[in-house]
């Protein structure tokens, strides 16, 4: 547990640094071959793509749209059967404003900020209503005109009000990637592990957390 801290405030750190260099570099507009949805990158100015993704911990659609060449913001909703961020069988809803913003470039790799505050609610033994979401890093490797990779990491923070109340939080980290199909259609993948911390008012727990998702993600221009 404190080696994972350290490894995560190591990454926190560099990429803070990476940010103070690369806030002032240009950013090449999104063109045939240059949108992303889940890595570096974002839709592009006046561009707006919709996503579609299954697995763990449920089905998500996301709507994004572009304000500027470094900024998406957008809407999501997604119907889970397991507690977000963590190896917990739960149903539930949630939704949220997704907001996704481009650090800085070198050549082909792309740095970006994301986060996804929104609301959830969830049957637990009565209603488990939350507020909260995932904020991270994205560093995304641009391979050729298709395909990008990418590493995260991410921490996810979900304040609980009722079933139980409490505090769940923890460090993620993993990776994805993105293919290009043609030049609005994209395949993504991503996913997402580490230690899940839970507070709660019956007590503490440690478990692994973890998201695995794939989907498709078309950028209607």
């Amino acid at each position: 547990m404190q080696s994972t801290l350290v490894v995560f405030g190591v990454v926190f750190a560099i990429s803070a640094a990476a940010r103070a260099q690369l806030v002032q570099t240009s950013v090449e507009p999104a063109g045939d071959r240059n949108w992303s949805t889940t890595a570096g990158r974002t839709v592009g100015l006046g561009n707006s793509a919709v996503t579609a993704e299954v697995g763990w911990p449920g089905i998500g659609f996301t709507y994004l749209h572009g304000v500027d060449e470094r900024t998406d913001w957008g809407l999501h909703v997604a119907f889970n059967y397991g507690l977000d961020s963590t190896d917990k069988s739960l149903n539930g809803i949630n939704l949220a404003i997704p907001y996704r913003h481009t650090i800085g470039s070198l050549s082909d790799t792309s740095f970006a900020f994301q986060a996804q505050p929104g609301v959830y609610l969830y049957s637990n033994d009565g209603a488990l209503f939350a507020v909260g979401g995932p904020i991270g890093l994205v560093v995304g490797f641009k391979l050729d005109e298709r395909l990008t990779l990418d590493i995260g990491a991410d921490i996810p923070v979900l304040v609980t009000f009722s079933n139980p109340a409490g505090f769940v939080f923890g460090p993620q980290f993993g990776g994805g990637a993105e293919y290009l199909l043609d030049r609005n259609l994209a395949v993504t993948v991503r996913f997402r592990i580490g230690p899940n911390i839970a507070l709660e008012t019956g007590g503490s727990n440690t478990t692994t957390g973890f998201s695995a998702l794939i989907g498709l993600a078309y950028n209607l221009r």
